[in-house]
């Protein structure tokens, strides 16, 4: 198990051991460390400085590691369902936006790692992925904030009329694999389904 003193000690003061307890906490509530988030560069720090040592401290958990240096985050992804869940309309708009991001991957429309939709757009892709009505302004907002806590999307202010576009972040594609996205069709077949599902933990 990781000694958080020895590493406070042998870092000549600049951090202390609860600066590596927090960023092992954070991680595990978040899953996602972004170093350009606020707060997230001295986690991020420990945790790539130190990724040997916290990838054994979470295999304990049954949860792996898995650093992106290009786009700058770090990941924690369960190998296993532990019970965690997610309303299904945040499962639907989780999968829908890995969709999207995918296809702006292969048209190359990303900006720093992060890919950009409207709301028109999202509202088109609601009626011809899923069969169904984009909810509204105020149960978006409360899905984005679900999803901005596990580092998968945001919102920001829109350019247009509209109140505000979604960014979609790269680490989406780890916490969903290709597998969650072949259940795009099965949750938009009956829109009678109000039962909480599993978000596929598999990754890609």
């Amino acid at each position: 198990m990781a000694n958080w003193e020895r590493l406070a000690a042998q870092s000549s003061g600049h951090y202390e051991e609860q600066d590596y307890q927090q960023a092992a906490y954070r991680l595990m509530m978040e899953q996602v460390i972004y170093a350009g988030d606020r707060g997230g560069r001295l986690p991020y720090e420990l945790l790539t400085h130190h990724l040997s040592t916290f990838r054994e401290v979470f295999e304990q958990f049954g949860m792996t590691i898995t650093h992106n240096p290009h786009h700058g985050y770090v990941v924690a992804i369960p190998r296993h369902a532990f019970g965690g869940r997610m309303r299904l309309e945040e499962t639907r708009l989780a999968l829908l936006l890995r969709r999207v991001y995918d296809d702006r991957i292969n048209a190359v429309d990303i900006v720093d790692g992060e890919a950009f939709v409207t709301l028109e757009e999202l509202e088109q892709l609601y009626k011809e992925l899923l069969g169904r009505q984009l909810p509204d302004r105020g149960e978006m907002r409360e899905l984005l904030r679900s999803l901005r806590r596990n580092g998968m999307a945001r919102e920001i202010d829109a350019a247009d009329d509209q109140p505000f576009q979604i960014v979609i972040r790269p680490a989406i594609t780890d916490i969903l694999g290709q597998t969650a996205l072949l259940q795009l069709a099965a949750y938009g077949v009956d829109p009678e389904v109000d039962e909480e599902l599993e978000v596929d933990d598999e990754t890609t």
